[in-house]
């Protein structure tokens, strides 16, 4: 263990995400510079963060293994019916078609931008959220301290910047709803990844989980 390395990764990731939770819900950019910042502050800006800290940075966990695709992405099938199912579930409880225009209100989303933006979401933004959260905040902090520290550090922060991102659309039942069901979401992609440290594991999944968002969004906008 390696206190002030683990210190060092805590304030760090929650630096990036406070300075981009900022730039979202508060100077609110284009969709263009906003994706740009975030490209900047959960990749370049990581990057640079760790080469000064560790030196290493590319290992296992950007290597492609193609037997685990498979697999991973009958899981992310099973997560994508699974968060389907629980919208049709729901949808007498809450207004998921007010939810919807709010939401593209506050990221700037009209019916002709939105296959684009869906498919960044999907293929780009998971990722850099993989890298931020799994790679750096779990693979790398487990590696200076518990697992566990790790494991709740990373599901937490992967919660909260999501909901700090969206809070002001949703009403307060689904607000808490969707806390605890992005940390526990967070700790399943901790899990997936933990074996052999490789977040390309837990990209698919994550892939498959936007992909039901984007088609519940699609319904309703």
């Amino acid at each position: 263990m390696n206190k002030q390395k683990t210190l060092g990764i805590i304030i760090f990731i929650i630096i990036s995400c406070s300075v981009m939770a900022i730039i979202e819900t508060i100077i609110e950019p284009s969709y263009v510079i906003k994706s740009a910042a975030k490209v900047l502050f959960f990749l370049i800006v990581p990057l640079i963060f760790l080469k000064l800290q560790n030196g290493k940075i590319f290992n296992n966990s950007f290597k492609l293994n193609a037997k685990n695709i498979i697999k991973l992405s009958a899981l992310g099938a099973i997560v994508y019916v699974v968060i389907m199912v629980a919208f049709f579930l729901t949808r007498g409880l809450f207004d998921y078609s007010a939810l919807v225009e709010s939401l593209s209100a506050d990221q700037q989303v009209s019916p002709s931008s939105f296959i684009w933006i869906a498919m960044y979401i999907s293929f780009c933004n998971s990722l850099l959220e993989e890298f931020m959260f799994r790679y750096v905040a779990f693979i790398k902090l487990s590696e200076f301290t518990t697992k566990t520290v790790a494991y709740i550090f990373s599901s937490v922060m992967f919660s909260v910047y999501h909901v700090a991102m969206i809070g002001g659309s949703f009403p307060l039942p689904l607000l808490l709803l969707s806390l605890v069901g992005l940390a526990v979401g967070g700790a399943i992609f901790n899990f997936v990844d933990d074996k052999n440290k490789n977040i390309y594991n837990s990209w698919i999944v994550h892939m498959f989980a936007d992909f039901a968002i984007m088609t519940i969004w699609f319904i309703h906008i």
